[in-house]
């Protein structure tokens, strides 16, 4: 008795088979897969009902019990396994928040930088081979150094002329142009960068502006990556 209702799905799954092409996917499954899939759930179906009959009642609820919870468990590996790329990016998004910000370079040596959850892309480069984080900023028409990045870079700020006006969050100041020997992002590397240097304490993170992207084969973004392409 207990068997009637797995071979009955089996049968019905078996019409299905059937009555559908080789090459039309059923429940967006493959033939074999569905086989496979309508098998396993037959046998799932036959054991759970064999395991009531010998429980009785009274354990009635423990059986459906510990099926709920493997169910419940099978539910959600498939979900993370199916969603496991948007886990990615929001795992991806949360790193570059809380720690250095990371960049993924492509097979033609492309450079993808992911967004920040505050909607900013912070491009971790090199000035001289020494590390520096960027704010992409297309509206600079230069990079721009604060002075801690460019004293770590090499750069003599004691020997810099701070003559030319800039507007920057806390205000009206002046910065000093200068020329960077090498700005490297990834594998991508531009020479001798016409660059400003604020001074001390006035801009939080330098900016890779235009002096450096007019430079490359290519920026932009796409699918919410920043993406440069070296020449």
């Amino acid at each position: 008795m207990r068997a009637l209702l797995p071979m009955g799905l089996l049968a019905a799954a078996l019409i299905a088979l059937l009555a559908t092409p080789a090459e039309a996917p059923l429940f967006g499954l493959s033939h074999d897969e569905f086989g496979r899939g309508a098998f396993g759930c037959a046998l799932l179906l036959w054991l759970l009902m064999s395991g009531l009959v010998r429980a009785g009642a009274a354990g009635a609820v423990r059986v459906f019990g510990g099926v709920a919870i493997w169910a419940l468990i099978g539910m959600t590996l498939v979900g993370a396994y199916t969603f496991r790329a948007e886990f990615a990016e929001i795992r991806d998004r949360v790193l570059s928040e809380l720690g250095s910000p990371a960049a993924q370079v492509g097979p033609s040596g492309e450079v993808t930088i992911r967004r920040r959850l505050d909607g900013e892309y912070i491009v971790p480069g090199r000035v001289n081979d020494r590390p520096v984080s960027f704010v992409f900023d297309t509206g600079a028409t230069s990079v721009v150094l604060s002075a801690e990045d460019a004293a770590a870079a090499g750069l003599s700020l004691g020997e810099l002329g701070y003559g030319v006006p800039v507007v920057t969050a806390n205000g009206a100041t002046t910065a000093a142009p200068t020329r960077i020997d090498r700005i490297a992002v990834g594998p991508i590397v531009v020479r001798g960068v016409q660059a400003l240097v604020t001074h001390p304490g006035v801009l939080q993170r330098s900016l890779l502006g235009m002096s450096f992207l007019e430079r490359l084969k290519s920026y932009g973004v796409e699918g919410g990556k920043l993406v440069f392409k070296g020449k």
